[in-house]
Order: C-alpha cells, then sequence, then structure tokens
C-alpha cells in the first residue's frame, strides 16, 4: 500500500517502492501527448515539495512527466488493465541526495546568520534555495559538509498535528497542513527538524557533498542560491575542471596560472580595440573627405559608424565588408520614400534619416539601383 501524508491539501508520496503491478485508471491523448491515471501510482510527482519527480516505465512506455493526477508517457499503452510499474530507483536516489542536502544546506545557513529559506526548487542539473538575508555562503557550506561527513542518521517520523506543534520546527506549519492529517518530520540528528513529504538518505554521508555554485538577486530584493550535491557535484566539478583545463592548454599554462594569463588576453584586447577605434575613425575622417554624392563604398562596420556620424552632408552608401548589410545616407529624401525604395529590393530594416540600415540578399542589384533613388 503506497503510503503518503497530507501537507497543505497536497497528497505528498514517500514509497519506497521502485515497482509495482499497477492498475489503469484512465488512459487518454491530448495534443498527440499519452497519458494515463493509474490506481497506487508508485511515481512522485514533479514540483512537489520543490522537488523533480520520479520517472521509469509503465509497461514499456516510458514516464517523461509525472503529474498529480496523471503520467505523461511516450508511447501509447495496449489494450490491457494491468501493467507493471517501474520507477527509476538511481534517480530517486539522486533526488533523495538533492533535497537531504536542501534541509542540511538551509539549516545550517540559518544556524550561520539567522537567513530562512523562504523558497525551493529542484532541477534536473542544479537547485535553488531563495533567501530572506544575505549569508556568509562560505561558512555556511562548511559547516553543511561537516554535517555531512559526521554521517548523521536522518530519521523519518509521522507525527499528528498536535505532535508536530512540540517540535523545534526550521519552518512553521500552516495551518492549512496543520488541519490535514499527519505530519511527516525529517528528523537530521540534532541538526535539522523539518516538516517534508520528499525523498531523503537514511544518513547524511549519502548527501556525499554539498557545494554552492551560484548566487544571484532575485525579485522581492531576496538572495537565490544555486547549489549541487552528491553526483550532481561530481558531474558539475568534472566539467568546470575540463573546462579550466582546456582554458589553460590554450595558453599553455597550468590551471594555477589561469586567472593571470586570462586578465592580461582581456588587458591586450582592450588595449588594441582602443587602437583600432582610433585607426577606424582616422580613416573615417580621411575617407569622409573623398566621398562623390552617390558613391557607393565597401569600409568595414567600425570605419561605417565613424563615417556615417561625420558626413551626413549628401547622398552615399557603404557596403559593410563579409556581410550582407547596407548603411544609407540619404539627406533630402523622406523615410516613405527610402523605405518604399528598400521594399522594392526585399531589403530589411529601417532609420530615421539621413541614415539607414537595411540587410538585402541581391547586393549587385541594389548596386545597379541605387542610382535612381538619388539621382
Amino acid at each position: 500500500m503506497l503510503k503518503f501524508h497530507f501537507d497543505g491539501g497536497r497528497k505528498m508520496y514517500f514509497t519506497r517502492k521502485s515497482s509495482s503491478i499497477t492498475r489503469i485508471k484512465n488512459y487518454f491523448q491530448k495534443d498527440g501527448h499519452h497519458f494515463v491515471e493509474l490506481f497506487d501510482s508508485p511515481f512522485y510527482p514533479d514540483g512537489s515539495g520543490g522537488q523533480i519527480g520520479d520517472r521509469g516505465f509503465v509497461g514499456e512506455a516510458k514516464v517523461l512527466y509525472v503529474y498529480d493526477d496523471s503520467i505523461e508517457l511516450d508511447s501509447p499503452l495496449p489494450s490491457k488493465s494491468e501493467f507493471k510499474a517501474v520507477v527509476d530507483e538511481q534517480r530517486r536516489k539522486e533526488i533523495a541526495r538533492q533535497h537531504t542536502a536542501q534541509h542540511i544546506l538551509s539549516a545550517a545557513i540559518e544556524k550561520v546568520n539567522g537567513a530562512k529559506t523562504v523558497g525551493f526548487h529542484m532541477g534536473e542539473n542544479d537547485s535553488t534555495i531563495d533567501l530572506d538575508l544575505n549569508c556568509d555562503l562560505r561558512k555556511a557550506e562548511l559547516l553543511s559538509n561537516e554535517i555531512v561527513l559526521s554521517d548523521i542518521e536522518v530519521e523519518e517520523l509521522i507525527v499528528t498535528p498536535e505532535e508536530a506543534t512540540k517540535f523545534n520546527l526550521r519552518k512553521d506549519l500552516s495551518e492549512k497542513a496543520i488541519k490535514s492529517g499527519n505530519i511527516r518530520i525529517i528528523k537530521i540528528g540534532d541538526f535539522d527538524l523539518s516538516a517534508c513529504g520528499g525523498f531523503h538518505t537514511s544518513k547524511s554521508g549519502e548527501v556525499g557533498f554539498i557545494k554552492v555554485i551560484h548566487t544571484e538577486r532575485v525579485k522581492g530584493g531576496l538572495l537565490r542560491v544555486w547549489f549541487v550535491a552528491g553526483l550532481r557535484a561530481l558531474d558539475d566539478y568534472s566539467s568546470r575542471l575540463n573546462a579550466i583545463n582546456e582554458s589553460a592548454k590554450l595558453f599553455d599554462a597550468s590551471w594555477t596560472s589561469l586567472t593571470e594569463h586570462v586578465k592580461k588576453c582581456i588587458d591586450e584586447s582592450k588595449e588594441k580595440s582602443t587602437t583600432v577605434k582610433k585607426l577606424s575613425e582616422s580613416l573615417a575622417q580621411y575617407i569622409s573627405k573623398g566621398i562623390s554624392a552617390g558613391q557607393i563604398i565597401e569600409v568595414d562596420e567600425s570605419v561605417a559608424s565613424f563615417l556615417l556620424r561625420i558626413k551626413q552632408d549628401i547622398p552615399y552608401a557603404l557596403k559593410i565588408a563579409g556581410t550582407q548589410n547596407i548603411s544609407l545616407c540619404l539627406p533630402g529624401l523622406s523615410q516613405d520614400q527610402v523605405m518604399n525604395f528598400a521594399k522594392s529590393l526585399g531589403a530589411k530594416g529601417g532609420g530615421k534619416g539621413p541614415v539607414y540600415h537595411f540587410t538585402i540578399d541581391n547586393v549587385k542589384k541594389f548596386e545597379e539601383s541605387f542610382f535612381t533613388i538619388v539621382s
């Protein structure tokens, strides 16, 4: 029998079954997608308690997404009333690692400076928590991993709402949760007590490792913290290490000096960019003195931007080297005249005058037609 408890009126599954024979309640298709409703489903729904859901198979059909009341499949089911439902146990274990890691990290952050977790979301590659205050995340991260390395027992307690109110929970229960029935509490030694309906490890050591990988200020002044744990932490570390090593090879340097080499490269690039800008401006000044009305000139984009600013007294066109872009300087012509001309050539773009920018497929046709609008 599938065990559950109610939290705020939502059924929160935490079965440990990985396979079962299940009966079909309903099967239907919607917008070309296949859905099934099961009696006694062993699949944990996506989004419940902030965590991702189970995956696996119903018969031969692969589970793509688990809703509260139905399951999306990758293929139709044959006409029969019973199927074997198999849960991806490895995915479920990894979900448990991430969810337990969240409890540990949130508790550590609150112990470090009182910042409370007001939001949690588990994704396929990483997870986030939203904090109401800033926090010394390095200190909280170290404390979190001390708890992981201590291999503390993670207990599952099923209590009545009255009993739940006597626990020093990290987050208070809502009135709806208190009125809805028995409550499941996850107890991590003496470190954390939280009501939760999601998957969790049996010991903190199974989490493996917890690493904060990014932070960002979000709407409402909250601090969003990205983190990984378990095998995700290993995958994240491997990806970052590979990127660092490959980058170091480009500089023929060790990873320890990579930052220095990148900074030097950026500084040199800025210097060259400044030099190119000055040369482009000088070249534009020189070219502007020799332009005649109706002339078409091919220039680099950096030169074109300067030229169009300093020379606007006569009509001319610039072909941007290596592209199908055309810039026009057409003083004395209305916007409608210019846009009708561009439309006749199938050009896309616009401007407010006297300068216009277009992209055109047939540049040769433009060159042959340009004189008609400036003559």
